[in-house]
């Protein structure tokens, strides 16, 4: 089967889809959120100003719709069986895998122009102002960024053995990239170099030049030079105003490098990611997880875990004793998934991440040790925990139910004496379970570690704080048992919590845009509104309400921002969009609603509303 047959196959498949119609549309509702410019930005930007929306939407968007697209094309085909009827014709791996970038980029790329099309013609009736050969320029460039990104997801599903892994590997690299700069380059440059980025900055031409390496940030690279505007990672309209805060003459700080080698950045991540994806692909097996890995073959030899069968399958630990008392029949089922779930890479890599994470932020500031004293390990676990964790969770769980109907061991299930509602049940507390034992782990080798330098954390601080981030940690797995029961395909489940990343990303200007919808008051993070009911939207994503629960706990005032950050508010001269409750009302708490025993509610009914639906529509639906 040649190339071009494949790629017109997968074009086809894809367009007659939701998915790349829902990336056009989160693209023009992005592109309606994303930041204006003030008239003197919009006079220096000229007459490319009809593009600045279009550069900010195409930016975020077409990573996490490539990644939606593209997380499943070659693992999908192995799984499913059908890699090996189509490598039964001439077809060969390599050409397999440059057909499935061809028709699935094709496929993305013409939702995305069209939705450019609209969105720059709207914005030339606003502005009136056009020139043709900046827009085919910038649409050539768009076609370019949309088959780099197509082409580094699909490399990296040719690298994965399953699903799960090809979602976690996707989304971990997506939003690595996406958010490269402000958090993945700073989180490296200290590891590798002991120093956290500041105004007094080690080889800072080095460190300008890395910002450049994300594919996204090199989009934006080479836009900016279309566009005749500041050369730098930030969209046009950032870039003016920083050059124009920086001084009262438009003076922009020249590029460390020429804009060709963010082209060269650009290129390199798909080139890798396809000769690496390729060659796996040529050397490993089509039915994937043939053999185990040397992770897995680790942990199969670890004594210490509960053996999935035989002798040590009836060995319970006490707590799951005390688990027998409780009503229901969901216990067996909890215990296996635990058994199951605990016994793979993705727990304790989740674990490992989260320490490693909590352990470069051990170093404060003066004014953090100062404040917190022994209490900083927990500042420093907030954010790899609710984060890494809260993905972590969701990348464990969303196949859950999906994956016993499509092997069918869900019939067997459903046999014993276990109700439908006990059996998601089950599935999440088995899961939260397994998750629990490393993450509980990296929080107490992370207050471990910090005690020569900080201190003992008090003990029933920390008992409360590990009781709230159990608690969390059941919520986050419901969430994603119900994805997995709501939806009857893993890649609409996958796609569902890819569509969340980008939305947890990009919440703070899709909040200000809700709020300024109802209120009928435009608003912006560093001008918040007099009214208390912004922070609802602020606060609403389910991975920002542990921050607001956890501050209360270790003694920071009342944000949904980390509390390093919140800390960092409370310095003078210090202008920021994260906000602090005290700051800007007054009190912790100036109404019932922003209480954080209210923000500990909203969690539970974040976890408590999808698993009801789940379970309505699991006891109507067939078994299969």
């Amino acid at each position: 089967m040649p190339t071009t047959t494949i790629a017109r196959t997968q074009c086809r498949q894809h367009l007659r889809r939701k998915s790349p119609w829902l990336a056009a549309l989160a693209f023009l509702v992005l592109s309606r959120i994303a930041t204006r410019p003030d008239p003197e930005a919009a006079r220096i930007i000229g007459n490319a100003i009809s593009l600045v929306n279009a550069q900010s939407a195409t930016t975020f968007t077409v990573p996490f719709a490539a990644a939606a697209l593209g997380f499943r094309s070659i693992i999908g085909e192995r799984e499913s069986g059908t890699a090996r009827i189509l490598l039964s014709t001439r077809t060969t791996r390599p050409r397999l895998i440059l057909g499935m970038v061809l028709g699935r980029g094709t496929a993305l790329l013409v939702p995305i122009l069209t939705a450019t099309v609209l969105v720059v013609g709207h914005d030339i009736l606003r502005y009136g102002q056009f020139s043709p050969l900046l827009f085919l320029a910038f649409l050539a460039l768009s076609t370019v960024y949309v088959f780099a990104w197509t082409g580094l997801t699909i490399g990296l599903s040719a690298v994965t053995s399953s699903t799960t892994r090809a979602a976690i590997l996707g989304t971990t690299v997506t939003l690595g990239f996406v958010l490269w700069k402000g958090l993945t380059l700073p989180t490296l440059w200290q590891f590798t170099t002991g120093f956290v980025p500041g105004r007094e900055l080690a080889h800072p031409e080095a460190f300008e030049v890395a910002r450049w390496l994300s594919p996204t940030h090199a989009f934006v690279v080479l836009t900016n030079w279309l566009f005749g505007v500041p050369i730098g990672p930030d969209v046009a309209v950032t870039g003016v105003a920083d050059a124009l805060r920086q001084s009262a003459v438009f003076a922009p700080t020249p590029p460390p490098v020429s804009w060709w080698w963010a082209l060269g950045f650009l290129l390199a991540w798909p080139a890798l990611a396809l000769a690496g994806g390729i060659t796996i692909f040529q050397r490993g097996d089509l039915a994937p997880r043939s053999r185990a890995g040397p992770f897995r073959r680790l942990i199969d030899a670890a004594s210490f875990l509960p053996q999935a069968g035989g002798r040590q399958f009836n060995r319970l630990p006490e707590w799951s004793r005390a688990a027998d008392s409780l009503p229901g029949s969901w216990q067996p089922l909890a215990r296996r998934e635990f058994r199951r779930l605990a016994r793979s890479p993705i727990v304790w890599l989740v674990g490992g991440l989260v320490f490693v994470g909590a352990f470069l932020s051990l170093p404060q500031p003066t004014h953090v040790q100062d404040a917190l004293g022994s209490r900083v390990p927990l500042a420093a676990l907030q954010t790899p925990l609710y984060l890494i964790g809260g993905f972590g969770v969701l990348f464990g769980t969303f196949r859950a139910v999906i994956r016993e109907r499509d092997t069918g061991t869900i019939r067997s299930t459903a046999g014993t004496a276990i109700s439908r509602t006990e059996t998601l049940v089950g599935f999440t507390l088995g899961r939260a379970a397994a998750f629990a034992v490393p993450l509980v782990l990296a929080a107490a080798f992370t207050c471990f570690a910090a005690v020569p330098r900080y201190g003992v954390v008090p003990l029933d601080t920390l008992a409360v704080f590990l009781a709230y981030t159990l608690l969390f940690l059941v919520a986050i797995a419901a969430i994603g048992v119900s994805l997995s029961t709501i939806f009857r395909s893993q890649t609409a489940a996958g796609f569902v919590i890819l569509a969340y990343a980008f939305v947890h990303i990009t919440w703070l200007q899709i909040s200000n845009t809700l709020y300024g919808a109802l209120s009928g008051t435009a608003v912006s993070g560093f001008s918040p509104p007099t009214n208390p009911l912004y922070l609802v939207a602020r606060w609403l994503p389910p991975l920002q309400l542990p921050f607001v629960v956890t501050n209360a706990i270790i003694g920071v005032p009342n944000s949904a921002a980390p509390a390093t950050s919140v800390l960092g508010d409370l310095q003078p001269n210090v202008s920021s969009n994260l906000i602090v409750v005290r700051l800007q009302y007054g009190a912790d708490v100036p109404v019932w609603y922003l209480h954080p025993f209210v923000a500990l509610i909203a969690v539970l009914l974040w976890a408590l509303v999808p698993f009801a639906v789940a379970v309505a529509l699991h006891r109507r639906r067939n078994i299969e």
